[in-house]
């Protein structure tokens, strides 16, 4: 459970909304079990949320895991006519198609087997919302990269930027993991000064980075 909440709250926000969808409740069981990592529920919801306001067409998920996302994602916000994703293992991929169409999404969700990086490379297609949730410590590559894919008035969301409490404090940060931990930092405080974009980092689930390109009017 990540450290940026004191448990009894994020007990009693998950309380508010009892998942009733018995596939994602499966899911997420599945992923408790197998250490899998898939979003945060208070996460899931706000995304949702903003996702429902945004009302996007197109979106690119870098982190398909078992699926657990996109198919929420797909679900709640009939907008979505398209949500490509992108999965480096080829077990997840395998679990996360196998979910897909158990639900009925395989026309909505594709899934590609890929490094996150090197598909975007070669990726020339928009999206009105990226979802980054893929390896943190790479995620201001990513973040340079996809910039291209955006389309105007589009969004970027990064998932889990407050890493477990780490990046906010050093007494928190484990051995194995500081050199995520200063990737993080040094891209949270690139974006947070550019003024390309406006920024905000929101501590819920385990931390949310929003981001869109200034207008230029702005």
């Amino acid at each position: 459970m990540p450290n940026i909440n004191y448990d009894y709250i994020e007990d009693y926000l998950r309380d508010l909304k009892d998942l009733k969808d018995e596939k994602l409740r499966e899911m997420m069981d599945y992923a408790e079990e197998n250490h899998v990592p898939i979003v945060e529920r208070e996460s899931e919801e706000f995304i949702n949320f903003l996702l429902a306001m945004h009302k996007p067409k197109r979106i690119l998920e870098l982190g398909t895991a078992i699926g657990y996302s996109s198919i929420s994602f797909a679900k709640r916000n009939k907008c979505i006519e398209k949500i490509h994703s992108v999965e480096l293992k080829e077990e997840m991929v395998e679990i996360a198609r196998r979910n897909i169409l158990e639900v009925g999404l395989e026309d909505r969700i594709k899934v590609h087997h890929s490094d996150a990086y090197d598909f975007l490379l070669d990726l020339d297609e928009k999206y009105d919302f990226i979802f980054i949730d893929a390896a943190k410590g790479q995620y201001e590559k990513y973040f340079d990269e996809v910039l291209k894919n955006l389309n105007e008035g589009g969004i970027i969301l990064c998932d889990n930027v407050l890493f477990k409490g780490m990046i906010a404090e050093d007494s928190l940060v484990k051995r194995r993991k500081i050199t995520i931990v200063k990737r993080l930092r040094k891209f949270l405080k690139d974006i947070s000064s550019d003024e390309r974009f406006d920024s905000s980092v929101i501590p819920i689930g385990d931390g949310i980075l929003l981001v869109r390109r200034k207008d230029e009017e702005d």
